[in-house]
């Protein structure tokens, strides 16, 4: 009978083992590098760099332009020095309201100086390249996040930024063997009239719960960019991102393995 009671209690704790999820791994001590075009692109993982701080991670930023370009209507500042000089403040102020380490501002042209042409864009190029071969050497992170194929918007310096870091990425097997996500809209989540790119959310399994105080922090780093936004806008705009409490991301996925089929799964 005992031999009975005992086998019956270690089936029904394998069994719990299947049923209870395991806890989620620790970010205390862990690298966070996230990379993208824009002082402001931030917002689209705010929430998530600020859980992952609170929790522990170094978190790093890297903004690859200085957002020069980026004119608004309501700001009433040119575009030029003036204006990058005011997005500069503004990054600033948004990564100490999400609790991350100060931004690294790579300080190329906003646009990629796309307005050269093909010269001014390689140029450019090259320039992100070697900087970010320099950063993923010096900050060694643990998780990479960037921009994917479509980059939310289609915004041509979001797509390059996100390509030439998925680059650097996978030219070499970097010392911690770091995972890559990209930031991902699932479909539905905005309004079909607005002008984002969205993905099918059974290609976004990496999906990050995130707490009230995760999405306040957020909330208050996206309105440091006053230079781009008014509070109107981030408020609608953040309700509609962060109302069901998660955040979406596409793994970069390399097949496990030698394989000799491209249809295998």
């Amino acid at each position: 009978m005992k031999h009975s009671f005992r086998s019956i209690a270690m089936f029904l704790f394998a069994a719990l083992m299947f049923v209870i999820p395991a806890r989620s791994q620790s970010a205390k001590g862990k690298t966070v590098l996230a990379i993208f075009a824009h002082p402001d692109d931030e917002s689209t993982a705010g929430p998530v760099l600020a859980k992952y701080s609170s929790e522990g991670a170094s978190v790093y930023l890297v903004t690859a332009t200085d957002g020069r370009l980026g004119v608004a209507e309501h700001a009433h500042i040119p575009a030029g020095d003036s204006l990058a000089a005011v997005r500069r403040l503004e990054l600033f102020c948004a990564a100490q309201a999400l609790g991350i380490h100060p931004p690294i501002m790579l300080g190329l042209h906003d646009q990629l100086d796309m307005r050269e042409g093909m010269a001014g864009t390689s140029k450019s190029l090259d320039s992100l390249r070697k900087a970010l071969r320099r950063i993923f050497a010096e900050i060694n992170p643990d998780v990479v996040i960037t921009w994917g194929a479509s980059a939310w918007t289609g915004h041509p310096d979001h797509m390059l930024v996100g390509d030439v870091v998925t680059e650097i990425f996978s030219s070499r097997l970097w010392p911690k063997n770091p995972n890559l996500f990209y930031v991902e809209l699932p479909n539905g989540a905005l309004p079909a009239d607005l002008p984002f790119v969205s993905t099918d959310i059974r290609y976004l399994n990496m999906q990050i719960p995130l707490s009230a105080g995760d999405i306040l922090k957020a909330k208050l780093a996206w309105s440091c960019h006053k230079s781009q936004y008014t509070q109107a806008t981030v408020d609608s705009m953040h309700g509609m991102l962060w109302k069901s409490g998660i955040a979406y991301f596409r793994p970069f996925m390399a097949v496990s393995g030698v394989q000799h089929s491209l249809f295998t799964k």
